[in-house]
């Protein structure tokens, strides 16, 4: 992959999901130059905004769009890093400060198919970061994650 494949799967990334890019085309490109830094440092495009360690299963939270992007863009209308945003945001004159949402200790991704979690079909489970909540229908594996971390169980129908 070179720099300008990058850029380009990124904008059609964008415009496919109805995003925004950063208009301040000096500060996007800065932005892409640093996840192909990335991409060459580590072989994948990891937030150059995020420090990395260089791992992929430590990392997948932060591999451009990451995992962080869809609750940033939602709660605030733009991501972290800035290269993401939403019209609304665009035309906002009020421009809210975007919170690192990344846990100070980052989910065990790589955890996440080798346990079953989520055992009872009704439980509700809710997110410590956003407060997003949900209710099982279907029982399958794993554990539930949002904004890069576990939920907690709220509630088990036994």
């Amino acid at each position: 992959m070179n720099p300008e494949t990058l850029k380009k799967a990124i904008k059609d990334r964008a415009k496919r999901e109805g995003y925004r890019l950063n208009p301040d085309e000096n500060f996007l490109e800065s932005i892409f130059e640093g996840l192909y830094k990335n991409v060459e440092r580590y072989g994948y495009p990891s937030c150059p905004c995020r420090l990395s360690a260089g791992i992929f299963e430590e990392d997948i939270d932060l591999v451009c769009p990451c995992l962080y992007r869809d609750p940033d863009l939602y709660h605030y209308g733009r991501c972290f890093c800035g290269l993401y945003m939403t019209e609304a945001y665009m035309n906002n004159k009020d421009k809210p400060v975007v919170p690192n949402r990344r846990p100070m200790e980052p989910a065990k991704i790589e955890k996440i198919g080798s346990r079953i979690g989520v055992k009872t079909v009704g439980a509700r489970y809710r997110c410590k970061s956003c407060g997003n909540e949900i209710t099982v229908d279907k029982v399958g594996g794993g554990v539930l994650i949002c904004c890069g971390q576990e939920m907690e169980l709220i509630k088990e129908d036994k």
